[in-house]
């Protein structure tokens, strides 16, 4: 009779628990890609999920539904459940999944220091406003971040600051993109916003309706964002033409101060050189003077006359 109760006991807790963690319209037979679609489109932008879900979702053997839970929802909005899940995880009979090898790893490496990496830029500018596209990637040729969560927009008089957090091939990063701007903008009329998934876009309003001859206050180079020359054709047109003349500008500095660099260089050969006759002339007169003075002129300038 106790053991029917227990059994009944249990059976009632993991009715609760399936309600609680959102798999009650679920059958063992569904297959798990369907429980992992739903939790991504639906659960996790909708929904708050306590810990003890991804305990019971793992021990239902639904490993993979449990890596996306703990990257999209206890990862991206920054839930601390690493020492719970490590703990957890020790049990060898989790750790000879792959996934759960996996989400171990990832609990592991967020405990140490997330790897801050930059964006990838690319700007282009009208006569009253600058644009900039950002992608969440670590470089040019990389696929955007998919689940890439932005978290701080600061957009200032004279600066910008952009920061996102995101997961890529099961690591963590968090990309920052820090500038001072070139000139003042007006931040109570610019504004950002999400574009495709892991890209976003920012739209400066210029104080004073000039075009910039860089995007900002420190002189390095930003991408072009070219793809924008239809839309402001005259503008960017312009804004090539002023490129083009300061790249000549550059090079012909560069070409002065290779001139100068090569005079100096020249300069101090000469000075070398100089110096290296006058050391061999007061050699040659300390050998002859040591010729007056007896004994002292079995080597030097006295024998090789």
């Amino acid at each position: 009779m106790l053991f029917l109760t227990f059994l009944i006991s249990v059976s009632i807790a993991s009715q609760d628990l399936l309600k609680k963690c959102y798999l009650e319209q679920f059958t063992i037979g569904d297959p798990e890609v369907k429980i992992q679609i739903y939790f991504e489109d639906h659960v996790i932008k909708n929904h708050q999920i306590e810990y003890e879900c991804l305990e019971f979702i793992i021990s239902r053997g639904y490993y993979k539904v449990a890596l996306s839970l703990y990257e999209n929802y206890f990862l991206l909005n920054h839930i601390d459940i690493t020492d719970r899940i490590v703990q957890f995880l020790k049990n060898d009979k989790y750790l000879n999944q792959r996934e759960m090898q996996t989400l171990f790893k990832l609990a592991m490496a967020k405990s140490n220091q997330v790897q801050v990496v930059q964006p990838v830029v690319q700007w282009a500018q009208s006569k009253n406003a600058t644009f900039i596209n950002i992608k969440f990637s670590h470089r040019q040729d990389a696929p955007a971040c998919l689940n890439a969560k932005l978290e701080v927009v600061e957009i200032k008089n004279d600066s910008l600051l952009i920061e996102a957090f995101g997961i890529v091939s099961h690591i963590p990063f968090k990309y920052r993109y820090a500038i001072k701007l070139y000139k003042p903008i007006d931040p109570a009329t610019s504004y950002e916003k999400v574009e495709s998934v892991g890209t976003m876009y920012v739209n400066l309003t210029k104080i004073e309706p000039v075009l910039w001859l860089r995007l900002t206050e420190e002189d390095y180079k930003t991408p072009i964002w070219w793809d924008l020359k239809d839309n402001f054709r005259k503008d960017m047109e312009e804004f090539a033409q002023m490129l083009e003349k300061e790249s000549e500008r550059k090079e012909r500095n560069a070409d002065k101060q290779a001139k100068k660099n090569q005079k100096k260089r020249d300069q101090e050969k000469q000075k070398q050189t100089s110096q290296k006759a006058q050391e061999a002339k007061r050699q040659l007169e300390y050998e002859h003077n040591q010729c007056y003075k007896p004994g002292k002129c079995e080597i030097g300038w006295y024998q090789r006359q």
